[in-house]
């Protein structure tokens, strides 16, 4: 059931009545497409940001550049809809959107109706002072002719050459690099992080051998030959690949596209020489994963941790999946027990892991906090398009993508912030747009997310009993399963008392059955 969100990863709750919800599920069409949306957009003018940088709801780190909302149309199935789309990236002032930007999220459109998504034909200039580096993309889709496109891209110069300070401009920016695709614009990118052109070009190769061998999953004969040719591709990192498409398929509840990638990923798994290694490692990292208990303490995690870092490459992978899954042990007092470990280690080796090992923490918690600045921020741009609208409500529903437990998070700190300054019509206007957004969630879950995340919010024990009752029909085995689940992830992430809650529930439909 991961469309459950976890209470205990919310901000403090405003004080003004507004309860941020107990669990959520992102709205989604049951037969969602992942075809591309490659949408022709006008070329986007110059932001309108006046100085001092705009800020995006008090919170963290501002865009230099905020993007703007642009119109398009699904290709799929026609539904107008509203997409964020960035004109300029300055990657010094915004470091957090790096990441974004190689994992292509960066002026995306994806459709809140059926789900299909692409890149949007926006001209988009980034810059990367750390490399000395300028680019543009202008997409052939643009269909700018090379007038249009060098006055698109003197404008953005100028643009951003007034942000920056004096000392700040170089000689490099005078000539910024074209490109006219993705693929080509983001290779210089990757190659800053020491990714080659090859290494581009065998992801995509083998992004095209998961393709074929999903569209022949049902045909063991064909997938064969299929790889007999291929077999050079198959790798760990193709498995990672798997992994992350199965994820998104698994999110979007594409139940056969996800079938089909499972005896894929099966059938590599039992035939070729890389999926054997796989295998042994997924065996060590379930024993690994067994000796994770619920009651465990912080410096017993850390025992467990050093046993693996200390095992080589496939244990630090061990250890990195174990610290993603303990979020709620691995905090500040986590942090305090290793520095203390340090002081006290006498020997060299021991110190060395644990120096090591409070590397990778202080990293992984980084790219985390980075991650959540940067989805902050695009959240807060929708609520602004939101708030300057006739009709929040409709335009919500344009944006009902983004309408998820980080937005209702930020629309609660919007209205504590109000309702302390007295300004009571803000204070209005952001509750009616707190409730479409409710109601935008509730529409989209299906039964039983409805059902879970309504015990999850009931008041008291009689609710909870009340709904059980209403919804009878609805208690199985599978409902059972998912409470279960439910509440080992509660445990792992700190949450004991909302995991004890979930316990009695699963208790209360055991007996109803």
């Amino acid at each position: 059931m991961s469309d459950i969100w976890t209470p205990g990863s919310t901000p403090k709750q405003p004080s003004g009545g507004i309860e941020l919800p107990k669990g959520f599920a992102r709205r989604r069409s049951d037969e969602e497409k992942t075809q591309q949306a490659e949408q022709p957009v006008a070329p986007v003018p110059e932001p309108a940001v006046a100085p001092p940088r705009q800020r995006q709801g008090g919170r963290g780190q501002d865009f230099l550049f905020p993007p703007t909302g642009v119109q398009v149309q699904c290709p799929s199935c026609g539904t107008p809809f509203t997409a964020a789309v960035f004109s300029i990236v300055d990657l010094g002032g915004n470091p957090e959107l790096r990441q974004p930007l190689l994992g292509g999220q960066i002026n995306m459109a994806v459709c809140p109706s059926c789900g299909a998504g692409g890149p949007l034909s926006a001209p988009l200039m980034v810059h990367d002072p750390e490399n000395e580096f300028l680019g543009v993309l202008v997409p052939s889709q643009a269909r700018l002719q090379d007038m249009q496109m060098q006055k698109v891209i003197g404008e953005m110069s100028q643009a951003l050459m007034r942000r920056l300070p004096n000392e700040a401009r170089r000689g490099y920016m005078l000539q910024p690099k074209q490109y006219f695709d993705w693929e080509s614009f983001l290779e210089p990118f990757w190659g800053f992080e020491g990714v080659t052109p090859e290494d581009l070009r065998r992801q995509r190769d083998q992004g095209e051998l998961i393709d074929s061998l999903v569209r022949l999953a049902n045909d063991e004969t064909a997938m064969r030959m299929v790889l007999d040719r291929k077999q050079q591709l198959v790798d760990e990192n193709l498995f990672a690949m798997l992994g992350q498409v199965m994820q998104a398929y698994a999110a979007q509840r594409q139940e056969e596209n996800l079938a089909a990638m499972r005896n894929v990923r099966q059938y590599l798994l039992d035939s070729t020489e890389a999926g054997a290694k796989i295998k042994v490692l997924e065996d060590k990292l379930r024993e690994a994963l067994a000796r994770i208990r619920p009651e465990m303490g912080r410096e017993e995690l850390l025992d467990v941790l050093l046993d693996y870092w200390s095992t080589g490459s496939e244990g630090e992978r061990i250890v990195t999946t174990i610290l993603s899954m303990t979020r709620g042990l691995v905090d500040y007092e986590f942090l305090m027990a290793v520095a203390g470990r340090i002081e006290q280690a006498t020997d060299e080796e021991i110190r060395a892991d644990l120096m090591e090992l409070r590397e990778v923490i202080l990293s992984m918690s980084q790219q985390q906090n980075n991650s959540r600045e940067a989805m902050m921020q695009q959240a807060q741009a929708v609520l602004q398009e939101v708030l300057q609208s006739a009709n929040p409500e409709e335009k919500l529903r344009e944006y009902a993508d983004a309408v998820d437990e980080l937005f209702l998070s930020l629309l609660a700190t919007n209205i504590q912030q109000a309702e302390q300054k007295n300004a009571t019509f803000a204070v209005k206007r952001l509750r009616i747009i707190y409730d479409a957004a409710m109601r935008i969630l509730q529409e989209g879950m299906p039964d039983d997310i409805r059902l879970l995340n309504q015990i999850l919010m009931a008041e008291d024990e009689n609710s909870v009993r009340s709904l059980l009752k209403e919804n009878r029909t609805m208690l199985t085995p599978d409902f059972v399963a998912a409470l279960r689940e439910l509440e080992e992830r509660f445990r792992g992430e700190g949450s004991a008392e909302m995991a004890d809650r979930i316990k009695a529930v699963r208790a209360q439909v055991s007996l109803m059955m």
